[in-house]
């Protein structure tokens, strides 16, 4: 029962970061692109609470329908409304339906669609201010109609766009070009990159103690790697590929960096520097590179290491980067041993977590919050249906056919398809785990 509580009390505030992170780039990329936002979501409803924000001008004229309210005398400061506008000739937004909303702000309302048309903008909020409108105008007033909002189900967030399947609704997602939609599309995918490059140079400057010495060669396995390219015991390891190795952790690191290729091992042998030559082999039943040696640290000193800021961001950008490769080393080592990694869902990514956040401490949770970050950047730019990718893919579609959309009931249907068979998938993936949890298994391994 601990483990399990660990495992959900680690692994839930870790999506939430991740995707709030992701949403909040869909969401500052379409407002600085002039895309009305309705709401920014923490988790997912049902709605604990939320509050109203921004200014949004909107016309009253004497065609505005009043439901709930006598007219425009009527408005009046902090009164919650449901609105459609369309746009006049000069981009205003103008009231045609006025609502008087009942509900608490946060809860889940819609604006009477069956009154109202759908190309019009539904928006609702509270009402700042009200004021005598432009010339020709009834009246107008200040809404704020940005939500932000706390849910119920803390798994993750979202953003609601106006209009992201209909052109025709003002200040909509849709009315925008390929290149605007692309833009707010990849900006998630573009956060969850970026991230990790964060959490690389903040975890970069906070000073750390490291053991730093001589790695001596203990045993060399025969039949391996290390054993066909002449590595011996006693073997002080100096280098791997050119790079300087002063602990155990460099050296796995260039190991599994270059696992498959040829990399040069420097060492000292006898008190003579030689270069040795070999390629690490991939190990299936670990998912890693390995050249077959036993080896220990033998310390000459503990270092406290903190890098300045101007150092930790390009090292920062090179750890993300290196990440990257593992995962794609790590997927060529499958594919060349002819097998396949032993994917995990949302249980085996649970209790992943919680182990390594109960071994490695606040640095364990954030290296599972790096891969994962990553792990999402990569699979939003994938084209699978429902995902970034996927409607990335179609605005792909549509620039090649030189702004030809394909209609939205077509696109709907196969994201609607796509959705289905990422679920199904996620369904047999958690069977798994489920069966591993029952067996006692560990996705670490033993």
């Amino acid at each position: 029962m601990d483990a399990v509580l660990i495992a959900i009390a680690t692994l839930v505030p870790l999506l939430l970061i991740l995707v709030v992170v992701h949403e909040f780039g869909h969401f500052a990329t379409a407002r600085a692109m002039g895309i009305k936002v309705l709401e920014f979501g923490v988790g997912f409803p049902p709605r604990a609470f939320g509050f109203y924000t921004g200014r949004t001008p909107v016309l009253i004229d004497a065609s505005t329908q009043f439901i709930g309210l006598d007219g425009p005398s009527s408005l009046q400061r902090g009164q919650q409304v449901k609105v459609s506008s369309t746009e006049d000739v000069n981009g205003n937004l103008l009231a045609r339906v006025i609502e008087l909303s009942k509900k608490r702000a946060g809860a889940i309302t819609d604006v009477a669609t069956e009154k109202t048309d759908d190309d019009l903008l539904n928006h609702e909020g509270k009402i700042r201010s009200v004021g005598d409108g432009s010339p020709g105008a009834a009246g107008s007033m200040v809404l704020a109609d940005m939500l932000y909002s706390v849910n119920w189900a803390p798994l993750g967030g979202f953003v609601r766009l106006a209009g992201e399947s209909n052109p025709r609704v003002p200040r909509s997602l849709a009315s925008k070009g390929p290149g605007t939609r692309f833009l707010v599309l990849i900006a998630g995918p573009f956060m969850n990159a970026i991230l990790p490059i964060a959490i690389f140079t903040a975890v970069f400057m906070i000073p750390q103690d490291v053991a730093l010495g001589q790695v001596s060669v203990l045993q060399v396995v025969d039949g391996t790697a290390a054993a066909e390219g002449q590595v011996q015991a006693g073997d002080i390891v100096l280098a791997a590929n050119g790079e300087k190795i002063e602990n155990g952790d460099e050296l796995v690191r260039e190991i599994q960096l270059n696992g498959g290729s040829q990399m040069e091992l420097l060492v000292e042998r006898d008190g003579r520097e030689q270069p040795l030559f070999l390629r690490p082999r991939f190990e299936t039943a670990t998912g890693t590179w390995k050249i077959g040696v036993h080896s220990e640290l033998i310390v000459s000193r503990v270092e406290s290491r903190s890098d300045p800021i101007w150092e930790a961001i390009p090292n920062g950008f090179v750890s993300s980067w290196e990440t990257v490769v593992l995962f794609k080393q790590a997927i060529g080592g499958y594919i060349a041993e002819g097998s396949s990694p032993e994917l995990s869902g949302p249980i085996g990514i649970a209790q992943v977590t919680g182990e390594v956040t109960r071994s490695g401490g606040l640095t364990g949770w954030l290296g599972i919050g790096i891969l994962l970050s990553i792990n999402l950047a990569i699979l939003n730019i994938l084209p699978i249906p429902m995902l970034d990718g996927g409607r990335m893919a179609f605005v792909a579609i549509e620039w090649v056919r030189r702004g030809k959309r394909v209609p939205p009931e077509k696109e709907g249907l196969v994201h609607l398809i796509g959705f289905a068979v990422l679920m199904g998938g996620i369904l047999l993936i958690s069977v798994n785990d489920i069966q591993r949890l029952i067996d006692g298994r560990s996705f670490l391994g033993g």
